[in-house]
């Protein structure tokens, strides 16, 4: 659910991205790297994808549903090209912060894991 508000999976930390397409490197209040390695968020990405196919077929299932056998296609081109557009812009945050949080509950259950020590908040302005 932390990923979902994007927030840090560890510690719930809000402050996470710079912008909305820049994640921090690292969470500020516990240090957890959320990107493990190059390359790492290819499960954000499915997640997004998935989120945006599911409410593309939500939208025309409803739309069919309703208007069969007169399907009005321009608006339904349109609505689709909406949600298939404007709803990965907005979830990508959340399906960024989501594949964290799945990442973190896979290293925590690692034998080696430690728990977070909690960070001076005035140590921020040295690093």
């Amino acid at each position: 659910m932390r990923g979902l508000r994007k927030r840090c999976p560890r510690c719930g930390e809000r402050d996470t991205f710079l912008t909305w397409f820049h994640a921090r490197a690292l969470c500020p209040e516990c240090g957890l790297r959320w990107e493990k390695e190059e390359g790492g968020f290819l499960g954000a990405m499915m997640i997004n994808y998935t989120v945006a196919l599911g409410g593309w077929l939500i939208l025309l299932v409803v739309v069919l549903t309703a208007t069969v056998p007169d399907v009005p296609v321009v608006p339904l081109l349109l609505a689709s090209v909406v949600v298939l557009v404007g709803l990965p812009l907005w979830f990508y945050p959340r399906a960024k912060m989501t594949w964290a949080a799945v990442e973190f509950m896979v290293l925590r259950s690692q034998p080696d894991y430690q728990a977070p020590l909690r960070r001076d908040p005035r140590s921020r302005d040295l690093e």
